[in-house]
């Protein structure tokens, strides 16, 4: 039982260690801002759709919003915001999953010189 629930839980997987020096590399600076403006993005929508449902069931007219534009906009900088911030922690975990493979291409990358 134990280790099929170690197989289906991220967090149960133990982590592979990566040197502090992979961490501050160019490429991944960029793998971590990726993965925050992803998480930015799917928080974004996921509000957007929450708000289009609670407008629904409200009986609002999806049509009639002036401001459309302008809500949509002050949601994405608040998910991007919160993201940065440390955001609800999916970017995190896919940082995480993918910094493994750069470190990886790194190390073999220097057992070729």
């Amino acid at each position: 039982m134990m280790n099929s629930l170690r197989i289906h839980n991220i967090r149960a997987r133990e982590v592979a260690e990566i040197s502090p020096a992979v961490h501050k590399t160019l490429e991944a600076r960029r793998l971590k801002e990726s993965c925050q403006q992803f998480e930015s993005i799917l928080l974004a929508q996921l509000w957007k759709q929450m708000r289009k449902s609670a407008r629904a069931l409200s009986g609002s007219d999806e049509t009639k919003r002036p401001w459309k534009q302008m809500e949509d906009l002050s949601v994405e900088m608040a998910a991007e915001e919160l993201s940065k911030s440390g955001g609800a922690g999916l970017w995190k975990v896919l940082y995480d999953q993918m910094i493994t493979n750069l470190a990886a291409k790194m190390d073999a990358e220097a057992d070729d010189v």
